[in-house]
């Protein structure tokens, strides 16, 4: 396995990604104004957001797609950065900002770098992940809040533990999970959709964010999960449980992907209208696919 510490593109994305937790856990210290995007109450919104979504643009520059900022680029643009031979970044300022501004743990910053149409190498930083439930009431200052950081580059996946939002070690080895939990990812995009059948082995589990639900792949705690978000929700968390052995099948009928991240998404780079399976292997998938159901009324 090749030393992390030898890519510069992984230096680059750990950059921003500390500098990243570290701006939106002092946010959080000092009060949180919520607004929301559209006319529901689904797609929240902070100032945090808008601060590092321009740290975002600050680092990466012109070839950077992310969620603040995506209109103005449009979808022929992105797909086309996609696609070239230079690194283009893909990013999500805050992932779960539901979690975030109501004081949880389930929230975290991402930033992938990709090439030739498909995501290479990427960060997460979870910098509240160290959640205390058995003293749930504690209030740290943004400098104690303990976290966890996620990596992958060259097909190897990393750790680190971190507190105020910055690495407190070097990044180690993250190995395949060996145990088996019965339990699946199961956020809220999917369940609006389809229905767990609970009694074909696989319980669902969610903690509301793309980047928590695979902070939970990576350390074992769920056995796969579903992905019909948003392209940044998916470009960051590919390469980490790629390099741990998971796989992507579309349901229902287990098709491989495609071989650009872009061709699972809509012109919104939304992918809502189909669903994917993150899963260990086509066995896994088959099992988890008889266990996935079109909610009543929805077409499949």
């Amino acid at each position: 396995m090749t030393h992390p510490s030898s890519s510069t593109i992984l230096d680059t994305l750990l950059a921003f990604a500390e500098e990243a937790a570290a701006m939106a856990l002092a946010h959080r210290e000092a009060g949180l104004a919520v607004t929301y995007k559209d006319a529901g109450l689904g797609q929240a919104l902070t100032e945090a957001d808008l601060a590092i979504s321009r740290l975002l643009h600050d680092r990466f520059g012109p070839r950077l797609i992310e969620e603040e900022t995506v209109d103005a680029l449009g979808h022929a643009a992105a797909r086309q950065l996609l696609a070239e031979d230079e690194w283009t970044f893909v990013g999500d300022p805050i992932d779960g900002t539901k979690p975030y501004s109501g004081g949880l743990s389930s929230w975290g910053t991402m930033v992938a770098a990709c090439r030739r149409g498909w995501p290479r190498a990427s960060v997460m930083s979870l910098p509240a992940w160290a959640d205390d439930r058995a003293d749930p009431f504690r209030q740290l200052p943004a400098s104690d809040q303990s976290g966890l950081l996620l990596a992958a580059v060259d097909g190897a996946a990393y750790w680190a533990p971190t507190r105020g939002g910055r690495r407190t070690g070097e990044l180690q080895p993250l190995r395949p999970p060996e145990r088996r939990t019965h339990h699946v990812g199961w956020l809220p995009v999917a369940a609006q959709r389809y229905t767990l059948d609970y009694e074909q082995g696989f319980f669902p589990w969610s903690e509301s964010s793309a980047i928590a639900d695979a902070a939970l792949m990576a350390l074992g705690r769920l056995d796969a999960t579903c992905l019909n978000h948003m392209l940044w929700d998916a470009a960051a968390v590919l390469p980490v449980l790629e390099a741990l052995g998971f796989r992507l099948y579309r349901w229902p009928d287990l098709a491989p992907p495609p071989a650009t991240l872009v061709e699972m998404f809509d012109d919104q780079f939304s992918g809502h209208d189909a669903l994917w399976l993150i899963c260990r292997d086509a066995d896994q998938a088959r099992r988890f696919a008889r266990a996935v159901r079109v909610s009543p009324g929805r077409d499949p």
